[in-house]
């Protein structure tokens, strides 16, 4: 009987990381694959996956020491940040058979939000009701005043000037939006809350794998005369399941789109496919608008002109994470 275990680190790609060290190691009994990850940074996401085509048992994931460390485990994946510096054991087990990994995290932020406005937040996904988010700008226009606004039907907002932060809490489940300006520069960042009111057994929901990249491809529908943009999102990567969708938030028919994450089934299936969600856009005038992504913590913004004719032109730089193909359609 061949029933090899197989434990995949999705991504260790990280921009601009250099150090990164992976060494393994299978065991004589085939029982325990070990795996070594170093120069992983302090508060760098790194998603697991525990894969195994003919498992469908529950894996359990247990991170040894577990002070600092947040883990978010969904089916055969985990999503685990450390903020500690030191050395991890990860070990996923699921019925008869187990992994462990030895993860190194170096005393670094791995962050990196350029020079220009950015607005962050601590988490995106599987917030739980009443749990505090802390959102930061970075990069402010120096003496500015960070005007805050936020978009929930129940929430809590604490702002602390001085570090240009804020606190908030999300009462209700479903999603909400927190927005930043300096007067100058205006960011908005979409989080999924859990509704415990009201779950779905059949999924849940985790961050995009590290290094996640995402492929936009516009087209048009012609409805009564009227044109409908449609802006259908592919991730790049490969997650545990055919019913995997990007959760993707568009409020209030802003030329902008928060990819939050990716919704997954929530039991090991033998599926691997990548991601996809589709956002459309209705009503759109002539002329020439600002046209933004919120993905993965960062914005990224370019325009999008619409011709008299119906022509949708967009003018993007920002290929490596984001990029947009075709580039014109009708």
């Amino acid at each position: 009987m061949k029933n090899i275990l197989k434990i995949l680190l999705l991504t260790i790609l990280l921009y601009g990381m250099v150090g990164c060290k992976k060494d393994h190691v299978q065991n004589p009994d085939n029982s325990i694959y070990e795996e070594t990850l170093s120069g992983i940074k302090k508060g760098e996401p790194v998603l697991l996956t525990f894969s195994n085509s003919n498992n469908t048992t529950k894996v359990d994931w247990t991170v040894t020491p577990n002070i600092g460390v947040s883990i978010n485990a969904v089916g055969n994946n985990a999503t685990i940040v450390f903020n500690v510096a030191g050395t991890y054991s990860v070990v996923a087990k699921a019925g008869t058979s187990a992994a462990k990994y030895k993860i190194e995290v170096i005393d670094s932020l791995y962050v990196d939000y350029g020079n220009t406005f950015n607005l962050s937040a601590a988490k995106l996904v599987n917030i739980n009701e009443a749990e505090p988010i802390v959102f930061s700008v970075h990069n402010a226009k120096p003496g500015a005043e960070i005007i805050w606004s936020v978009y929930s039907s129940s929430y809590n907002l604490n702002v602390d000037t001085a570090n240009n932060t804020a606190t908030v809490t999300f009462n209700n489940g479903g999603y909400g939006s927190v927005t930043a300006s300096d007067g100058s520069s205006t960011q908005r960042k979409t989080v999924w809350i859990n509704d415990f009111t009201n779950t779905n057994a059949n999924e849940d929901t985790v961050s995009f794998i590290l290094g996640e990249k995402l492929h936009l491809q516009p087209s048009v529908q012609n409805i009564g005369g009227n044109k409908k943009l449609i802006i259908s999102a592919t991730t790049t990567n490969s997650y545990h399941c055919a019913t995997d969708k990007i959760l993707s938030f568009s409020i209030n028919n802003e030329y902008m789109i928060d990819y939050a994450g990716v919704t997954i089934a929530p039991q090991p299936c033998s599926a691997n496919n990548k991601a996809t969600c589709n956002n459309s856009f209705t009503n759109i005038p002539a002329g020439n608008h600002p046209f933004s992504i919120n993905f993965e913590n960062q914005t990224f913004t370019g325009s999008l002109n619409v011709s008299n004719t119906g022509i949708f032109t967009f003018t993007w730089p920002n290929s490596k994470v984001v990029d947009i193909s075709p580039l014109e359609v009708q």
